[in-house]
């Protein structure tokens, strides 16, 4: 599932525990390169957020690599971006399912 948004930097930290909650194996937020934000310091606030959420992970006992940000420009080669996102849909995969799931 993909979600787009005005700017890495808006994305809140409880939208993406909830989707861990839904049993997603992991969240992969796309950012700006470094230094080449279009807002401002969108990208550096997203960095600054998975962080948190990675430690937050870690003190509540799951992996913290389930949560990853990538900078990627718009204006690159869609090859590299795929490849990026294929990578890290790998290592989602070899942490296996989720171990929290809201109940239904």
């Amino acid at each position: 599932m993909v979600r787009e948004v005005p700017c890495s930097g808006k994305m809140e930290g409880q939208y993406l525990l909830h989707a861990l909650e839904g049993g997603v194996r992991g969240l992969c937020v796309v950012a700006c390169p470094k230094g080449e934000c279009r807002l401002a310091q969108g990208n550096y606030r997203a960095e600054v957020r998975i962080g948190t959420l990675r430690r937050l992970l870690t003190e509540i006992g799951l992996e913290p690599q389930r949560i990853e940000l990538l900078h990627a420009s718009p204006d690159g080669p869609f090859e590299q971006f795929e490849g990026m996102v294929r990578d890290a849909v790998e290592r989602f995969c070899a942490l296996g399912e989720s171990p929290i799931r809201a109940e239904t």
